[in-house]
């Protein structure tokens, strides 16, 4: 007969799933399970079993799935400082190349093993790293301007301005298109 794992341990769990799959840091795990045990009036014990579902694939029960996916999308959407103009050197795209490997493979593990704090650990030091190497303190965000770094730089062009027009610009020329 199997043992239930204690409330807290279930807890941790849907932290390293949330970390996985939004993609957040520990800390920022933990709030989005409190928000959304919050929102659908439910326990935190409750709300980690939904986490456990939705990282093992399946679809939560309506009420606590919804609020699930709104923390969720708050914490992808939380708000960066208004950018200023872009006056710091970029990464080199090698290194976040490869951090880009190393998380993507530990979010895998962190959703085959949400148990294992050692992969919990990995994952939040790798989260953390891209976003202070991104400049950014939204680890959702990070990983984007990763992609778009990495993204121009096979391109061959250079991230200049944040517009989303200056980009879809350079994206163009770097194709061969006219402006």
């Amino acid at each position: 007969m199997s043992e239930t794992p204690p409330p807290r341990a279930i807890a941790e769990q849907a932290v390293t799933v949330l970390m996985a799959v939004v993609p957040c840091g520990a800390d920022t795990a933990r709030q989005i399970l409190g928000d959304a045990a919050r929102a659908a009036g439910a326990a935190l014990h409750e709300m980690a079993g939904a986490v456990l579902v939705l990282g093992g694939g399946g679809k939560p029960a309506a009420p606590l799935g919804r609020a699930l996916a709104d923390a969720m999308d708050e914490a992808r959407c939380a708000a960066e400082p208004v950018a200023q103009p872009y006056t710091r050197l970029l990464p080199d795209p090698r290194a976040i190349g490869e951090l880009l490997k190393r998380h993507r493979g530990l979010r895998r593990r962190a959703l085959a093993t949400p148990d294992d704090p050692a992969v919990r650990d990995e994952l939040d030091d790798a989260t953390y790293t891209l976003c202070i190497l991104m400049g950014r303190r939204n680890a959702h965000t990070a990983l984007r301007s990763a992609e778009l770094l990495l993204g121009t730089e096979w391109l061959g062009t250079t991230v200049i301005g944040t517009a989303p027009s200056s980009r879809s610009r350079q994206v163009r020329q770097a194709r061969g298109s006219t402006p």
